[in-house]
């Protein structure tokens, strides 16, 4: 009887086994192929994107533990800002860090909220905030920089902030000419 139980066990653990592995590959090649689709398509059908977005976190439903889980959901975020589904983009963005804290592009979700608030939903009083809990978070993230200028310039027009880099790169001349 024991025998029996082994075998049987064993069995079903192969059989899952066989049933996940093509089904995952399977749905690895069709978003590639779909990938490859939307970005051959000009202009891009708004459909298509919103069943390559459905199809990445479809993947990341079935499969949280894969490593392409994080991937897919960030690539189905990046859609949703190109696409200007910013209340869906901020939602899945905060998914990933909860999700996949120790990612290694966790760090620019939070960055991609601040600028989603800045430019696409225009909250300027929520972007500096998620800005500035970026830069607490990640004071060494390649971002910081941009973090800290996003903060400077929120809110001002795009002639002042020209204003100010190039008042910036003359004063940087001069200095330069000085020096010689």
């Amino acid at each position: 009887m024991f025998r029996s139980i082994s075998f049987s066990a064993i069995f079903t653990f192969l059989l899952m086994l066989t049933a996940c592995g093509p089904s995952r590959e399977k749905m690895i090649s069709r978003l590639d192929e779909m990938d490859k689709a939307l970005t051959a398509s000009h202009p891009a059908d708004s459909v298509k994107v919103g069943e390559l977005i459905s199809a990445y976190q479809g993947f990341a439903h079935k499969y949280p533990k894969d490593s392409l889980a994080p991937l897919y959901l960030f690539k189905a975020a990046g859609l949703c800002m190109s696409f200007n589904k910013s209340i869906q983009a901020l939602d899945i963005y905060r998914a990933i860090r909860a999700d996949y804290p120790t990612w290694r592009k966790a760090p620019d979700c939070l960055f991609l909220e601040g600028f989603i608030f800045e430019n696409n939903i225009k909250d300027l009083a929520k972007a500096k905030q998620v800005y500035t809990e970026f830069i607490a978070q990640y004071p060494n993230s390649e971002l910081r920089d941009d973090a800290e200028n996003a903060i400077k310039y929120l809110g001002k027009p795009l002639d002042e902030v020209i204003r100010e880099f190039e008042a910036k790169n003359a004063a940087n001349d001069t200095l330069k000419t000085a020096g010689k």
